[in-house]
């Protein structure tokens, strides 16, 4: 049996998809819209529309590696970690679905424990 078609293909990456993570009805974020955040090997992150099936927010090479996870924390006040390949993790913070403020970074140093900058 073949696979059926899919019914959109989302375009325009920097690179191969290493990750996503799904933001359901923003309501939060100024609209009703959901949004996919997709991590680029790259160490990129998009956010599409899944309502226009466009990208609405890029944000380009902020790991020197490939994006390993990202993550969104809460209902109300919407934070995204995001984890790349190089040991470092990013949290932001959601001001609007094109307006990400970075709180802070955990970098992995030689011992098996983090530290906060």
């Amino acid at each position: 049996m073949e696979p059926p078609d899919p019914d959109y293909i989302l375009r325009g990456f920097d690179g191969p998809v290493t990750s996503l993570a799904f933001i359901p009805n923003s309501r939060d974020c100024g609209d009703n819209v959901s949004y996919l955040i997709a991590g680029t090997q790259t160490g990129s992150l998009f956010v599409w529309s899944l309502k226009t099936r466009r990208v609405v927010h890029r944000m380009m090479s902020i790991h020197a590696n490939s994006v390993l996870s990202i993550t969104v924390l809460g209902d109300g006040d919407r934070e995204v970690l995001s984890q790349g390949r190089e040991g470092v993790v990013i949290r932001w913070k959601l001001l609007a679905i094109d307006n990400w403020l970075k709180l802070g970074k955990i970098s992995k140093i030689s011992s098996p424990f983090a530290y906060l900058k």
